[in-house]
């Protein structure tokens, strides 16, 4: 299975740093596209300084190009039974359209039928995972239980796309859930989905598990991210994780576990940045590291 590139990334306005940061995003993509670089099974060859980050969108809201947001305030979702027509079009493009037409925060009416689409396994796997982004899209708990389901879907790619909608929805169990997906999914993009479902939902008790990926997931991509939710969760484990975490073997994971740890630690976590710093080996971890404590300490 590989993943397909988010064809709408060029239109946005994200810059170079940022766009690293963005995963490839499932249903929306150009045919034919692949994984990045740092996507592929083999990340040897990726350069370390094209892993560092900048700020982590939400790929949620990939899916709003342009004046999208101003047209959603306006606009009026299509009618059931309009989606339902474009759902039985003969070509899956055609499908994958009805459904983002169908993929407004008011939508509420039009889950029943993401739903079915999403959990339909003769669906092609880009009609499910775009019916999965778009319930995430229109971000209403009704779709909790249809999300939940997807996430034992056969493709990683609509596995990561449940787990990234779940996280609009805080219902109860959704955290438990997407917990499981960090611990045992055998796929690392359902894993990464996780970990940033699980720093967006903010809960305390999530910090365990995310401490768990960030010392052991075999992917940096996990790692990395893991590193990003700890600050976002900003407990005492969490900090106490995010010092372990500087002294990965992967540059990218130093860098975001040092960044973390500067901006949501106080004295003693910016001591242990520096600290760090002077150990660094690599001169771009290093850049992210000071220009993070530099931000901390101008607050």
């Amino acid at each position: 299975m590989t993943f397909a590139l988010l064809a709408v990334l060029a239109a946005t306005g994200l810059g170079a740093e940022t766009r690293r940061a963005v995963l490839p995003l499932p249903g929306y993509a150009a045919a034919g596209a692949g994984l990045p670089a740092a996507a592929r099974a083999d990340d040897s060859a990726y350069l370390s300084a094209e892993k560092l980050f900048g700020d982590a969108p939400d790929p949620l809201d990939s899916l709003a190009l342009g004046d999208e947001e101003l047209r959603d305030a306006v606009a009026s979702p299509p009618s059931p039974a309009l989606l339902q027509t474009g759902l039985r079009a003969t070509h899956a493009a055609a499908r994958v359209a009805a459904i983002r037409a169908a993929a407004l925060p008011r939508g509420v009416k039009a889950v029943p039928h993401l739903a079915g689409a999403m959990l339909r396994l003769d669906e092609p796997v880009q009609v499910r995972a775009a019916a999965a982004l778009a319930l995430g899209r229109i971000g209403d708990e009704i779709a909790v239980k249809a999300l939940a389901e997807a996430l034992s879907d056969p493709s990683p790619e609509v596995r990561y796309s449940a787990a990234l909608s779940l996280s609009r929805m805080p219902a109860d169990g959704v955290a438990t859930r997407l917990e499981r997906v960090l611990r045992t999914d055998p796929a690392w993009q359902p894993r990464y989905a996780a970990a940033v479902a699980l720093g967006r939902l903010s809960k305390p008790f999530a910090a365990f598990p995310l401490a768990e990926s960030l010392s052991s997931d075999p992917s940096w991509q996990v790692r990395q991210q893991a590193a990003r939710s700890l600050q976002d969760i900003g407990t005492a484990h969490a900090l106490a994780a995010l010092a372990l975490g500087l002294h990965d073997s992967e540059p990218s994971v130093r860098a975001a576990a040092g960044a973390a740890l500067a901006e949501a630690g106080g004295p003693l976590e910016r001591r242990q940045v520096a600290d760090a710093l002077r150990a660094e080996p690599d001169a771009s971890v290093r850049a992210v590291m000071t220009a993070a404590t530099r931000r901390a300490l101008a607050r």
